[in-house]
């Protein structure tokens, strides 16, 4: 958090955060950290997070978010489950 206070101190008013979390990870706390990220520093967040399959055990979360000042999301591209549900899986993302 000191890093996101430090660039707004200095006068960042968008905070871009790029992210590759696993699924597990990214499921429980990539939206609940990035809201308090823009509560705390009442600014907005942009953040894209890798997705994808890297080897046979390690899988990356992705979603990509936008977060206001008050910490509510205004835009939401989706994440590794939506994908699931809305394109067949995790095999529909791949090239």
């Amino acid at each position: 958090p000191e890093l996101y206070t430090c660039l707004v101190q200095h006068g960042a008013q968008l905070l871009l955060v790029p992210s590759a979390f696993t699924v597990p990870t990214g499921r429980a706390h990539w939206e609940t950290l990035l809201r308090a990220r823009a509560i705390e520093n009442q600014c907005y967040v942009l953040a894209a997070a890798q997705v994808g399959q890297h080897n046979e055990k390690r899988q990356s979360w992705g979603q990509a978010l936008i977060i206001d000042p008050w910490g509510r999301v205004i835009a939401d591209a989706g994440s590794v489950d939506t994908a699931d549900d809305a394109a067949g899986g995790m095999a529909a993302l791949a090239p």
